[in-house]
C-alpha cells in the first residue's frame, strides 16, 4: 500500500545501533488500541481522537495496531457469567479506516470476550472496511496464519501470538493464536524464508511492570535467534524498553494507544505509551523511531513535547539499558514483583477460598482458573512463592 508522507512531525528520537542503509519500506507500530468508553463516543460522532501530528504518521506509513477489544453487536452473548467484558461498536471499523490503520493485530486476552461470534463479527466489520488482519480467526489453523503485506519491493510478515488465558483458538473454535515459545519458534524458523522481514507481534507479559520477566525476554529473544527482524509487544500497558538483539530489535511493550479504564488508569504512567517507525530492508532494521505520547483527559491522544518529552527519553533510555546489565535487570525484576505482590497477588490469594465459593462474584472461579493456568500469572506466582520463603525476600503473607 502506498501512503503520501507526512508533512506534520512530532518529537522523536533514534534507537542507535542499527545500520543506516537505504530503507526499502516503512513500518509504524502502535501498542493497546481499545475503543470503549470516551474514546468509542468520540470515534461514533466522527470526532478527532489523535493529534494532527500522529493522525499524520498514520497515514503516511503502513499503520499496525493491536486491537483490544472485539468490534460486536450489543447483545451477544459472552462466557462471563456478570456479562463483563470489552467491545466496541463495529462503526470503530469505518473510523480505523478513515485514521489510517492498515492492519489489526487481534491476538490478545479480550479478542474472546464475546464468544465465537464476537470473534467473527470483529474480522467481518474490519475486511468490509478493507482492513486486514491476523492473529484470530474461525479456527486455530486460520487464526496462527501470517499476514503477508507487500511494501515497495518488500514481502513482509507479520505473525501476532497472544498468551493463553480465555482468548485462545481451538481446531472448531474461533480465538487467537497462542504464546507458546517452543512452538513458535519453530513457526518462525520456517516462515523466516517465506518473507523479506519477518515480524512477531505479541501480546503477553505482566501488566504495570517496568521491565519484562525472566521467561518473556527469553522467549523474544529466541525469536530472534530463530529469524524473527523485529518482535513487537504489548499488554503490560504501560512502556518497557527497546533492545537490538542480534539482527534483530524487540520492543518489548509500547503501551496502551487508547485505553479507557478505570482498572488501568489506577496505575501510573499508563496514559504514557509510543508509536515505533522501523524503516526496512531485507531481514534488516536501518532505522527505529521513537515517537511518544500521552493520552489527555479529553481522550485526544498528543505527542510529548519540551520537558515531558525530555523526561520520557531518559527514562525510556534507562528502561532500555537494564535489559542488558544482568545486575540490575534482575534486581529492577525483584521490585516489579514486589509491587505487583502489594498491587494485586496478595489480595487475590488472601481472599481464594471465600471468593471462590462466593455465589455475589460468580466470575471468580473463571477468574481463578485463568490465574492457574495462564503461563504470565504462574511465572510471577512462582516467584513470589519463592520470595515469600526467603526471608530476604521482602514479601510478607498476612
Amino acid at each position: 500500500m502506498r501512503k503520501c508522507e507526512s508533512s506534520m512531525n512530532a518529537p522523536s528520537f533514534l534507537i542507535p545501533g542499527l545500520d543506516s542503509a537505504t530503507t526499502g519500506a516503512t513500518i509504524l507500530f502502535g501498542g493497546d488500541f481499545c475503543p470503549i468508553r470516551g474514546y468509542e463516543q468520540k470515534m461514533l460522532a466522527a470526532e478527532e481522537i489523535f493529534a494532527p501530528e500522529l493522525k499524520s504518521l498514520l497515514q503516511s506509513h503502513f499503520s499496525v495496531i493491536n486491537l483490544e477489544a472485539p468490534l460486536c453487536d450489543e447483545g451477544l452473548p459472552t462466557p462471563s457469567p456478570s456479562g463483563s467484558g470489552l467491545r466496541g461498536s463495529p462503526a470503530v471499523a469505518s473510523y480505523l479506516n478513515t485514521l489510517g490503520v492498515d492492519a489489526l493485530g487481534l491476538a490478545n486476552n479480550h479478542i474472546r470476550d464475546f464468544g465465537d461470534e464476537g470473534v467473527i463479527q470483529t474480522i467481518q466489520n474490519l475486511s468490509r472496511v478493507g482492513l486486514s488482519t491476523f492473529g484470530a480467526g474461525a479456527n486455530h489453523e486460520q487464526a496462527s496464519k501470517p499476514l503477508e503485506a507487500r511494501l515497495g519491493n518488500l514481502r513482509v510478515g507479520f505473525l501476532a501470538v497472544a498468551e493463553k488465558e480465555l482468548n485462545l483458538a481451538r481446531p472448531n473454535r474461533p480465538g487467537a493464536s497462542r504464546f507458546v515459545p517452543e512452538q513458535n519458534v519453530l513457526e518462525i524458523q520456517k516462515l523466516k524464508e517465506q518473507f523479506d522481514f519477518l515480524v512477531v507481534y505479541v501480546h503477553a507479559g505482566h501488566e504495570f511492570t517496568t521491565l519484562p520477566s525472566p521467561r518473556i525476554r527469553r522467549a523474544y529473544r529466541a525469536f530472534v535467534e530463530a529469524g524473527a527482524d523485529a518482535v513487537i509487544g504489548h499488554h503490560p500497558h504501560v512502556v518497557q524498553g527497546i533492545e537490538k538483539y542480534g539482527d534483530g530489535l524487540i520492543a518489548y511493550s509500547l503501551g496502551n494507544l487508547v485505553f479507557d479504564s478505570d482498572y488501568v488508569s489506577a496505575y501510573k504512567t499508563t496514559e504514557i505509551g509510543f508509536l515505533l517507525k522501523l524503516e526496512i530492508g531485507k531481514h534488516r532494521i536501518h532505522q527505529s523511531e521513537v515517537v511518544p505520547y500521552r493520552l489527555e483527559p479529553d481522550y485526544i491522544v498528543a505527542p510529548l513535547q519540551g520537558e515531558s518529552f525530555q523526561d520520557f527519553r531518559a527514562h525510556f533510555e534507562g528502561l532500555s539499558q537494564m535489559l542488558g546489565d544482568e545486575s540490575k535487570y534482575q534486581s529492577e525484576w525483584e521490585k516489579n514483583v514486589r509491587f505487583r505482590w502489594e498491587t494485586e497477588y496478595r489480595r487475590i490469594l488472601t481472599d481464594f477460598s471465600k471468593h471462590f465459593t462466593e455465589r455475589k462474584n460468580p466470575d471468580f472461579p473463571r477468574r481463578a482458573r485463568n490465574l492457574f493456568t495462564c503461563p504470565t500469572h504462574v511465572e510471577m506466582l512462582e516467584k513470589i512463592f519463592y520470595m515469600l520463603e526467603d526471608p530476604k525476600g521482602g514479601l510478607e503473607f498476612p
